[in-house]
């Protein structure tokens, strides 16, 4: 299945990014078209991501500036991973808007992870789009704490903590 195929089923058909975009690799960015210039009207671009297997994607924004709707319904940014919308993002970081990320980081589940860019007919605002960055990281084990009281260290404690 191609990438744009791919971002389709998870996303519907109504969806289907214009252009698609394949990221491979334990780190790298991305931004909207034409950054740090405004963005143009009615774009969709989707950027799927993929790290190696048993890493998760972390994703955060150095500049974030859509233009600001209620429930980011005009021009937004989507994140999916695992086949859910897991986030929308939209407004402007630098003014405090409620819907963009500002330091927000976000993590998948699994290795993979798909943001889509979506503009609408007018960006009237001039607004400058996005710069986004990601790397791989390894999960740390779950460790369940079952009783109310106890001992936590760092590994090898009272060893200094490994490089």
């Amino acid at each position: 299945m191609n990438s744009v195929c791919r971002v389709c089923v998870l996303l519907s058909a109504f969806l289907c990014a214009s252009r698609c975009v394949e990221l491979t690799g334990s780190f790298g960015d991305f931004r909207s078209p034409d950054f740090p210039r405004p963005y143009p009207d009615n774009r969709r671009v989707a950027w799927n991501i993929t790290v190696p297997t048993g890493h998760r994607v972390k994703l955060y924004f150095t500049h974030f500036n859509l233009e600001p709707s209620q429930d980011c319904e005009y021009d937004y940014l989507q994140v999916l991973a695992e086949s859910n919308e897991t986030l929308r993002f939209c407004g402007d970081a630098d003014k405090g808007s409620e819907s963009a990320p500002r330091n927000t980081v976000v993590l998948s589940a699994r290795d993979r992870m798909s943001v889509v860019f979506n503009s609408d007919y007018s960006n009237e605002g001039r607004f400058t789009g996005f710069q986004a960055f990601y790397t791989s990281e390894v999960p740390c084990p779950s460790q369940v704490l079952t009783t109310p009281t106890g001992v936590l260290t760092s590994p090898g404690y009272p060893k200094p903590y490994p490089p």
